[in-house]
């Protein structure tokens, strides 16, 4: 003889399990190194989670996290120089989302900061520095160039919430020609 659940004890378990569903739903945890941004039905609020365990409105609020760690981003680049010499190279840039702009960081770029402002932004401010120097003084100013980039690079994201942390020029080369004629200068 086959024994059937009794309605009661079916809707019994089927509210427990629907209570331990939203309990589990009500929390969340915003690992480090991040910060969670809170969505009301899809909508960006301005509240920002700190690392840790938090409370949340269970099928009302999402929280996603944003990475609030040190990103890096490198890029290849040709420029001119002063004397419209062709400079190529490639340059690493180490950025991090500050966590107070977190929410806003998130509504304007979603996740994908590298493709939509990183990558465009290095770039410019490389082939606006660098057409400011001579092609000599590029080699010898290395280092004031190499300040000025990140100079203007830092400007041109900090307005969104983002800022360098260290801007790195990891290869700084000439045209075949250019370096040809340095050589027979040199001898």
């Amino acid at each position: 003889m086959k024994k059937y659940l009794r309605p009661r004890t079916f809707l019994i378990a089927l509210a427990v399990l629907a209570v331990l569903i939203t309990g589990f739903s009500s929390f969340t945890i915003v690992p480090a190194g991040h910060t969670g941004v809170v969505s009301r039905f899809g909508a960006v609020q301005e509240t920002i989670l700190p690392e840790g365990l938090h409370m949340k409105i269970p099928f009302v609020e999402t929280v996603t996290t944003v990475d609030n760690r040190v990103n890096v981003v490198e890029s290849s680049f040709t420029a001119a120089s002063k004397d419209l010499q062709t400079v190529t190279g490639t340059v690493s840039v180490n950025y991090r989302i500050s966590p107070d702009s977190s929410a806003s960081v998130y509504r304007n770029f979603g996740l994908s900061v590298e493709s939509t402002l990183m990558m465009p932004a290095v770039p410019e401010c490389i082939k606006a520095v660098t057409a400011r120097y001579s092609a000599e003084q590029l080699i010898t100013m290395r280092q004031t160039v190499s300040d000025e980039i990140k100079e203007a690079i830092d400007e041109k994201i900090r307005p969104y919430g983002l800022y360098v942390e260290v801007f790195n020029i990891t290869d700084f080369s000439f045209s075949e020609e250019f370096n040809a004629a340095i050589e027979a200068k040199q001898t």
